[in-house]
């Protein structure tokens, strides 16, 4: 579960580091190429922002997702090791008072 979040957060932390600058210079790499023509360059950028962004807001909600059911596991196990001391304490209570262990 651990390695899934890590991935996530790796994933995110690559593209969330392509700042304006960034964009702006693949972009131009691009027009350079012909890969992209110039008058066209605003809306690949804009594009392209645009996407970073809307991949920050999944993997936002994607971590929190993981992170969410990380913590249901994590209190499900909580809620049976407590029910196992509980039952631990009362049985031992029981065999105290049948005198089997000395109380101290």
């Amino acid at each position: 579960m651990f390695e899934i979040l890590e991935k996530i957060i790796l994933a995110g932390v690559g593209l969330a580091s392509m700042t304006k600058e960034k964009a702006e210079e693949l972009v131009d790499t691009l027009i350079k190429k012909g890969q992209v023509k110039a008058k066209d360059r605003k809306a690949v950028l804009s594009r392209l922002l645009k996407g970073t962004k809307k991949f920050d807001k999944d993997l936002e909600k994607k971590i929190k997702q993981v992170s969410l059911k990380m913590v249901s596991g994590s209190q499900k196990q909580i809620d049976m090791l407590k029910k196992k001391l509980a039952k631990v304490a009362k049985d031992l209570h029981i065999e105290k008072k049948k005198g089997k262990i000395k109380k101290k």
